[in-house]
């Protein structure tokens, strides 16, 4: 959890004279703590994500602060503030040019200005931000998973600005497990280029984690701006350079905060399927037939279906070595074309047409009839869920 620049700065420019000076387009970068920092050397053991004060004590040259600056924005800090004093008594242009090209929010206060009263504040304002965040994750888990009172859940939302007849949309994330420990690091690195990529958009955002899955709830998002922050996000991912796989399940963007419950869900099983088709998004609304068996609360109704349909025909190939499953397949993806299917198997029309009646024998379906052969689709569909 995090907070943006410009929320943690508010009213300092009243209360510690605090002025902008570069890097206005990072505003909405996030802040998780702040530092007072004097010698540059330190800053590689930066998290990143910080706040950093200085008065420039070590300050002896001219391109000292540029310097500085650089070995910030290397290690991840989101802005800097400079007291202005006997060790640093004014920005160069350079500096101010370099913060606005890598839209790192440069701040100077005066000398009378005590960061300590400052670094203490903003500390407070941080963890008061936490947890507001953590508040509402607790909160809308409460409201998804049915836990205590529904309006006392709402009315804990509506105070924080969340409005029981937004739309809500939920987004369901996995990632490829490899190392269980740089697992946890990947998945804590998408939730802050996840929150980064919201907070530009809206500062209304809640994260939570369901099991092994990130959950992103975006609230009064346009259908629009959800495509904007899966573009922007996955923008994100790409620069990450890691090789795991990011599966991302979209719901639909719902309004009113009753019956929730069923969009969450939505988000997970577009995540699902989006894992099993080894797809990086996939939107619920989307995926046609499948919301339709993703939404049989019975599972065993589904396996019974298919193991009476496509498992036998499984089962004949693993026993007589053959392969009619393919075969139906591509009879079926194409439109039951006896030609295309003698061609795509280099095999004649002939032993097609044989073939296709050895899994009518076999399944109690004609592929050739209009109805079985729905019903053989059906069993393809479903595989691909179970």
């Amino acid at each position: 959890m995090a907070i943006v620049v410009k929320k943690l700065v508010k009213n300092a420019y009243f209360l510690y004279k605090m002025e902008l000076v570069a890097g206005r387009n990072g505003m909405n970068n996030l802040v998780q703590w702040v530092h007072i920092i004097e010698d540059d050397a330190v800053s590689p053991f930066l998290h990143g994500y910080e706040l950093v004060f200085t008065a420039g004590i070590l300050n002896q040259s001219d391109h000292w602060l540029l310097d500085f600056a650089k070995k910030l924005n290397q290690s991840g800090v989101s802005a800097f503030v400079v007291n202005l004093g006997p060790h640093t008594r004014e920005i160069p242009k350079e500096v101010a040019a370099y913060c606005d090209e890598v839209n790192m929010p440069l701040f100077t206060i005066p000398w009378e200005t005590r960061m300590v009263d400052m670094t203490r504040d903003f500390c407070r304002r941080i963890m008061q931000n936490d947890n507001v965040e953590n508040t509402m994750s607790t909160t809308i888990k409460n409201i998804i998973f049915n836990v205590g009172d529904l309006e006392s859940q709402i009315l804990q939302m509506e105070r924080y600005g969340y409005k029981r007849s937004d739309t809500f949309c939920f987004i369901s994330l996995l990632a490829d497990k490899k190392d269980s420990a740089e697992y946890e690091e990947y998945m804590d690195r998408l939730t802050i280029y996840a929150e980064k990529t919201a907070r530009k958009i809206h500062e209304l955002f809640i994260s939570f984690t369901y099991k092994e899955n990130i959950v992103f709830v975006l609230v009064a998002y346009t259908d629009e701006e959800i495509e904007s922050f899966v573009k922007d996000f996955f923008d994100y991912v790409k620069r990450d350079n890691n090789e795991a796989l990011v599966h991302m399940g979209i719901s639909s963007n719902q309004p009113g905060i009753y019956n929730q419950e069923q969009n969450f869900e939505r988000s997970i099983s577009a995540m699902e399927m989006a894992a099993r088709q080894k797809e990086s998004v996939l939107y619920y609304d989307q995926m046609s037939i499948y919301k339709i068996l993703y939404a049989v609360k019975e599972k065993s109704v589904l396996r019974s279906f298919y193991s009476e349909s496509i498992g036998l025909l499984e089962k004949y190939d693993r026993e007589n070595n053959t392969d009619l499953v393919t075969l139906l397949k591509t009879y079926l993806e194409n439109n039951g074309s006896l030609q295309l299917v003698s061609e795509k198997m280099y095999i004649h029309r002939n032993t097609v047409t044989n073939q296709l009646k050895r899994i009518e024998t076999i399944t109690g379906f004609n592929p050739m009839e209009l109805e079985d052969k729905v019903k053989l689709y059906l069993g393809f569909y479903i595989q691909d869920i179970i």
